[in-house]
């Protein structure tokens, strides 16, 4: 019943996408995923892209790149 949003990196290497992708169906959250994205966020590209994905969710939008 709370807003749950999950930022996926596409690289991610520690995560599978249909393991994440499974999770956001079966508790309703909302998922989006970076393209290029590694599972540690630190490139500037990542991190612009994450500030701007925290932005969006904070106003409650979903985050369509």
């Amino acid at each position: 019943k709370i807003p749950t949003y999950i930022l996926y990196g596409e690289k991610d290497n520690m995560t599978s996408k249909k393991t994440i992708t499974e999770f956001a169906k079966e508790t309703g959250a909302s998922l989006t995923i970076m393209p290029d994205g590694e599972h540690w966020f630190h490139t500037e590209k990542q991190m612009e892209f994450l500030d701007r994905w925290i932005t969006v969710c904070i106003e409650g939008e979903k985050y369509d790149m």
